[in-house]
């Protein structure tokens, strides 16, 4: 099952080879942003029809992604998955508030995150 994925990075090298990931596995790439704002005006450009947002944790512009996977969630029940090297106790603590589908470390392989985006694909069925 295809899903359509947001993907919140400010690194742009990694958004690009999460984008290649996703693709290559037959997902549809809603687009990339690289700070809160962005991923709102991109969530509510595509009306909330996004299945899971790839979330880092430190964004461009001083923005948050816990906040931003928060905002997501309660505004268009948007999912996050975190992938990011900063995965503290603290840090997946106040994520595990918004229901995210799991974490990720960087460095990552695209096998974890195929798996984790799998599990959004299976709660689905």
């Amino acid at each position: 099952m295809s899903l359509c994925i947001m993907i919140v990075e400010d690194e742009m090298l990694l958004a690009l080879d999460l984008e290649d990931i996703l693709l290559d596995a037959g997902h549809t790439v809603a687009g990339q942003a690289s700070d809160m704002n962005e991923a709102l005006v991109l969530a509510e450009r595509c009306e909330g029809r996004i299945d899971v947002a790839i979330m880092d944790v430190n964004l461009a512009r001083g923005s948050n992604g816990v906040e931003t996977a928060a905002a997501l969630r309660q505004q268009w029940n948007i999912p996050s998955l975190f992938v990011s090297g900063n995965l503290d106790e603290k840090t997946r603590a106040l994520a595990v508030a918004w229901k995210p589908i799991g974490f990720v470390g960087k460095p990552y392989s695209e096998r974890e995150v195929l798996a984790a985006i799998a599990s959004v694909t299976r709660a689905t069925v």
